[in-house]
């Protein structure tokens, strides 16, 4: 019970100690606090007002599910396969493009930016003016985006509001023109490059179509291997007419007398079917072509038709990959919707003078109590007499 009063009336006198200690050194605390003050005013007056231009932008990517499903259905169809949408966040690309330093240097080489952000280029020295001032823009322009709704807004602080808002809005139109860029480098050249090779290789398919027909005109032939085979059945159906023909004519000179009509008709028609036999065997009738040119005709008909074949697929097969990477650049490619521009403002954002004194008043006070603990023990020390001992000069 003894322990605990006393550690009480400890607590107390120390309390009574530190309350003593400052009002002895009220001066010093008062004198350093309004200082701080001072100066905090002085420096709050100093630091020039500063206007923040601000857009707001909404990313558009061609990945949307509801693009690819508008070709679903018709690419399934075709024998197309649809690619699969990028996973990256087209608010990461479009952040990183507008922070980067060849983004600055297009943005100050086309506002002419070097004489408008470096106040005083005599004291520059060696430095590259052009330097200096990307380095600025880069402080002074900022990105953020909003992860829930994916909105970008690009701002500008400078101490000039309508510097300000040129520079956000220029940097909108600049980040545009590398967008449209980039989606034409990249897979565009590629759909270029296909493009003629569909062209090239459709009209190879068409000179081959053309050189078919006229194959076919000029021989009177639409299917030579049918044709051929209607030409064989004709061919033997004549022969049997000869062959029954001459059994006939054989029996009838039996039987009858040389100047008989039935025999003379009958003769007059195997003259006519051998006569067909004939023309048949040389010229095919207007059926067929000559039976020593079949073999070949179908022969070069077959070769032709091959080559238009194959060379169709070759066609289709370009054609689907055109088709792909039609689909493929629409899916990639990044877009920005405006949703506002920026505009001058007509308030400062910064700086905010009442809190620059208010912090340095504080500041100030923590300060001069700090320096009044300092100087009450330092007195303490110098009074006691074996420090001033320890201190003293021999002679």
């Amino acid at each position: 019970m003894v322990a605990e009063e006393t550690n009480e009336q400890n607590d107390e006198i120390s309390l009574i100690d530190l309350a003593a200690t400052l009002w002895r050194q009220k001066w010093l605390i008062v004198i350093v606090t309004a200082v701080s003050a001072v100066l905090a005013v002085g420096y709050a007056l100093m630091q020039p007002n500063k206007y923040t231009a601000t857009s707001t932008v909404l990313p558009i990517s061609g990945t949307s599910s509801s693009m690819l499903a508008q070709y679903a259905g018709l690419a399934s169809l075709a024998g197309v396969s649809l690619p699969t949408g990028s996973s990256s966040n087209p608010t990461v690309k479009i952040q990183a493009i507008m922070t980067s330093r060849s983004f600055a240097e297009k943005l100050t080489k086309k506002l002419d930016l070097t004489a408008k952000l470096i106040e005083k280029p005599e004291k520059l020295k060696d430095q590259d003016p052009l330097k200096v001032a990307i380095k600025i823009l880069q402080d002074t322009l900022s990105v953020s985006v909003d992860t829930k709704t994916s909105l970008i807004k690009v701002s500008a602080k400078t101490k000039n509001g309508v510097l300000s808002q040129d520079i956000v809005n220029a940097a909108i139109d600049l980040l545009q023109e590398d967008l449209k860029n980039r989606a034409l480098s990249a897979s565009g050249k590629n759909i270029i490059i296909l493009e003629q090779q569909v062209s090239e290789q459709e009209k190879k398919v068409r000179e081959l179509q053309n050189k078919i027909t006229d194959y076919q005109r000029k021989n009177k032939l639409v299917s030579p291997q049918a044709q051929s085979q209607q030409g064989l059945e004709l061919y033997k159906t004549l022969i049997q007419q000869k062959i029954m023909l001459e059994i006939e004519i054989s029996r009838l000179e039996n039987a009858l007398s040389a100047d008989n009509p039935k025999l003379t008709s009958a003769r007059a028609q195997l003259d006519g079917i051998k006569k067909q036999i004939s023309d048949f065997e040389k010229t095919g009738s207007g059926v067929t072509l000559p039976l020593s040119e079949t073999p070949k005709a179908i022969m070069d008909f077959a070769n032709l038709s091959a080559e238009l074949e194959f060379a169709t697929k070759i066609y289709g097969g370009l054609l689907s990959s055109l088709e792909t990477m039609r689909i493929q650049d629409a899916s990639e490619k990044l877009f920005i919707e405006v949703i506002d521009y920026a505009v001058a403002p007509d308030k400062k954002s910064e700086p905010s003078r009442s809190m620059i004194c208010v912090v340095g008043t504080m500041a100030g006070g923590f300060l001069a109590i700090l320096l009044a603990f300092i100087r009450e023990a330092l007195q303490k020390l110098l009074a006691d007499p074996e420090v001033r001992k320890k201190f003293a000069v021999k002679n």
